[in-house]
């Protein structure tokens, strides 16, 4: 097996960090993967925010929780409510991709380019989970709180990925079986 595939079948959403931040050279490899992701007619629609600064992370997740508590959908509401429930599970870096309303296919485009940086995290020992909880809380009136918080994302531009990095606090978990009924061939 190579070892893009090898990275593919390992990768797990890391829900407990390490406190230390992740390294520059690591960081802007991972960054470089993203925009490398393909586009729709290579417009490359995207912004990438990186945040590493704690106060604003919290203040940031404080919102998220917030918006999971407040929630109409009790699951959200059930996970936030557990006993040290943090959002972004204490990493030390979050990656948001926004894009760029005019464009083609900007959540696509987007979405791409955070699974490309995801498996890039993985392949250089570092962990990584999807936290959509950025996405939803910019559809919000409250997510004009968010932009106020100073994330640099251009004006026209919309979050539609992000995901947390940094070293993992706890083995590997083991993979979830896949669900293999779900592929139809037509030859």
């Amino acid at each position: 097996m190579n070892e893009t595939i090898r990275t593919i079948l390992l990768r797990r959403s890391i829900r407990a960090y390490q406190p230390r931040q992740i390294g520059e050279e690591e960081l802007h490899e991972i960054i470089q993967a993203g925009q490398y992701a393909p586009t729709a007619m290579g417009q490359q629609p995207w912004h990438f925010t990186v945040l590493q600064n704690f106060d604003l992370l919290e203040q940031l997740q404080l919102q998220c929780k917030s918006l999971f508590l407040h929630s109409d959908n009790a699951d959200l509401r059930a996970v936030a409510s557990r006993e040290g429930y943090h959002v972004f599970y204490h990493a030390p870096t979050l990656l948001i991709v926004s894009g760029d309303c005019k464009a083609i296919t900007p959540l696509q485009d987007c979405v791409l380019a955070m699974e490309n940086m995801l498996l890039a995290a993985a392949s250089l020992g570092i962990g990584s989970c999807w936290v959509h909880s950025v996405v939803m809380l910019g559809g919000t009136d409250e997510g004009k709180l968010f932009r106020s918080l100073g994330l640099g994302i251009p004006e026209g531009y919309v979050p539609h990925a992000a995901a947390v990095f940094g070293y993992s606090a706890m083995p590997l978990p083991e993979a979830e079986p896949r669900k293999s009924q779900r592929v139809t061939f037509v030859r």
